[in-house]
C-alpha cells in the first residue's frame, strides 16, 4: 500500500464510526439541546463550538479566539472562557503558551480508547434496533436509511456518503430507542476525531466499508440480535486495524 493509500485509509476508517455521534443532533440548533430547551450559556457555547468541529468550521490545532466567539454566539467573555473550561475538561481544547485555547489533536492511546467505547455503544445500537426491527414501521424506516449506504456508488463520493451513514445511524439508535445509549455517546471526542482525519479515501476501503454496512443491516432485517451486534463489533474492530498502526 502507498502512502498516499495508507493515508486515505486512515481517514476513512475513521470517519466510519463517527458518523454514529454525528447522527444524533447534527441538524439541532446548537444553542439547544434535543428536547428544545435552552441550555446554560457556557454549556450553549461548549455545544455550539462541538458543532463547529462536527462540521468543521474549526479544525485541528486552530486557535479559538475569544472576541470571535462573543461576537458569532452573543455571549460574553466570561461565557466563553467558562465554555472553553467545560471543553478542556473533555480533551477537546487545550490551553497553549502564547496562543490560549485551541484544538486539539488526539494522541493515539486517546483514539485506542475511544474506538474500545464506540465498539461497545455501536454494538449494543445493532443488538437493540435488532430486537425492535419487527415494532410498527421499523423495519421500512431502517430499510430506507440503509439503501443508500449500501447500494453501489461511485468510489470518490465520500461527502454523500459520510450524510449516508449520519441517516444510516441516526435510525438505529430511533429503533433501539434508549435515550441512555444516546447519553452514553462520547460526542465531542469523536467530532474532534472526525475533524482531525477528514479526507479522501481509497476505492479498496470503501468497498470493505460498504462490504461491512451490508453485514450489519441484513443481520438487523433479520432481527438476529447475535450477529447484528456482531458484525457492528467487528466492523470497528477493522476500523481500529486500519487507523491505529498509522497514528503517529
Amino acid at each position: 500500500m502507498s502512502g498516499s493509500d495508507k493515508i486515505a485509509s486512515l481517514i476513512l476508517c475513521l470517519t466510519t464510526f463517527l458518523a454514529f455521534t454525528m447522527a444524533s443532533g447534527a441538524k439541532q440548533d446548537p444553542m439547544k439541546t434535543s428536547g428544545g430547551k435552552a441550555l446554560s450559556s457556557p454549556q450553549r457555547v461548549a455545544d455550539a463550538i462541538t458543532r463547529g468541529i462536527l462540521l468543521r468550521r474549526y479544525v485541528v490545532g486552530q486557535r479559538l479566539i475569544e472576541a470571535d466567539l462573543m461576537q458569532e454566539l452573543g455571549v460574553s467573555r466570561s461565557t466563553v472562557r467558562e465554555a472553553l473550561k467545560i471543553l478542556g475538561t473533555k480533551g477537546v481544547v487545550q490551553s497553549v503558551a502564547h496562543r490560549g485555547a485551541v484544538i486539539r489533536r488526539l494522541t493515539l492511546d486517546e483514539a485506542r480508547n475511544l474506538l474500545s467505547v464506540i465498539e461497545v455503544l455501536v454494538g449494543l445500537a445493532a443488538r437493540l434496533a435488532a430486537s425492535r426491527i419487527e415494532e410498527g414501521q421499523n423495519r421500512e424506516v431502517f430499510a430506507a436509511a440503509a439503501e443508500p449506504l449500501v447500494s453501489p456508488r461511485p468510489a470518490g463520493d465520500l461527502e454523500s456518503i459520510l450524510d449516508q451513514r449520519a441517516r444510516f445511524y441516526q435510525a438505529m439508535l430511533d429503533i433501539a430507542g434508549n435515550d441512555e445509549l444516546n447519553r452514553a455517546l462520547p460526542s465531542p471526542q469523536a467530532h474532534l476525531f472526525r475533524t482531525q482525519f477528514y479526507g479522501l479515501a481509497s476505492r479498496a476501503d470503501l468497498r470493505a466499508m460498504v462490504n461491512e454496512y451490508r453485514n450489519i443491516t441484513k443481520a438487523i432485517l433479520a432481527g438476529d440480535v447475535a450477529k447484528a451486534e456482531m458484525h457492528a463489533r467487528r466492523h470497528i474492530q477493522k476500523t481500529a486495524e486500519r487507523t491505529l498502526p498509522f497514528i503517529a
